[in-house]
């Protein structure tokens, strides 16, 4: 009986061959199989080095700006502390002052009445006005011209012409009023020239009358901070700042009051006298007393508060 087979014996033969084939390739390509499977785990712990590396490294910036932020911390503290230091040592001088000035001295002997003018201000007592005293004999009144003002615009001409009617010949003086306006900080000066006037009959006409040229001009905020530095350029002694004590900040190099009180402190090198006079209504903001006291008590001034 004759039998069939599905495959002849060539087909057998070749299926042997392809298969010996196959077992021969994948032997000589198993190490490069092997290779890269190696270097994908490489790849892949290569990444997750990189990963830990770029973690490290925002920790580091991070780090690196919070010290730079603790460091200007600091650096503000310090001026901060620096200036409170400068106006304890003042309140130390001014009670040292207070204690010497109540030791018992002579009166100086009365005028006569041939005297000249020269001759009177060598005999000069201590300037007084409403409570406020002082034995310099050159003053400089700084007037506040803030728009919140203009409503005391009378109380403000009534203060000063008492004060200069205080002033006897042989004293100097000026005015200075300031705001601050969308165009910056302006001035209005008498003596235009920005010095000392003597005290006499005719500077003080003209003073009141430059006075009353202010009214109506009252506008804009006040740059405590740039009028100081002004009065400070001027000859005075002493300056008698009128103001309703309320400092805005954003004219003031971002300083709140008592800050901007520390400030004015630091930068009065000379250590001219600053007394404070606050109008206006001080008695609904506890700041306004606070700040205009503690500026005249740290430099060596007086404290006044006026009302309508």
């Amino acid at each position: 009986m004759r039998n069939f087979g599905v495959f002849s014996m060539s087909a057998v033969d070749l299926f042997a061959s392809a298969m010996g084939a196959f077992i021969i390739i994948t032997i000589i390509l198993m190490p490069d199989y092997q290779k890269e499977v190696r270097l994908e785990g490489h790849l892949d712990y290569i990444e997750s080095l990189a990963g830990q590396t770029d973690a490290l490294l925002d920790d580091s910036i991070k780090g690196k700006q919070a010290s730079q932020d603790s460091l200007k911390a600091a650096q503000a503290r310090q001026a901060e502390l620096l200036a409170e230091q400068d106006i304890i040592s003042s309140e130390v001088e001014t009670v040292d002052a207070l204690l010497q000035s109540r030791k018992k001295q002579p009166a100086p002997p009365p005028p006569s009445i041939a005297e000249t003018e020269e001759e009177i201000s060598t005999n000069l007592v201590t300037f007084r006005f409403l409570g406020l005293k002082t034995d310099k004999t050159k003053i400089m009144l700084l007037i506040d011209m803030n728009k919140y003002l203009g409503d005391y615009n009378n109380l403000i001409y009534q203060s000063v012409s008492r004060a200069l009617s205080s002033l006897q010949p042989g004293y100097e003086f000026s005015i200075m009023g300031f705001q601050q306006l969308d165009s910056g900080a302006h001035y209005y000066r008498w003596p235009e020239t920005g010095g000392l006037a003597k005290m006499s009959r005719a500077s003080r006409s003209q003073a009141l009358k430059f006075m009353q040229g202010l009214s109506g001009k009252y506008a804009g905020g006040s740059s405590l901070q740039a009028a100081f530095e002004e009065a400070f350029a001027s000859p005075a002694e002493a300056i008698i700042l009128i103001s309703d004590g309320l400092p805005n900040p954003d004219f003031n190099g971002d300083l709140p009051p008592r800050a901007l009180a520390q400030d004015i402190t630091r930068i009065n090198r000379e250590k001219k006298e600053i007394h404070a006079v606050t109008v206006g209504d001080y008695f609904k903001y506890k700041g306004t007393v606070e700040f205009m006291e503690s500026l005249a008590r740290a430099n060596s001034g007086g404290f006044l508060a006026l009302a309508q």
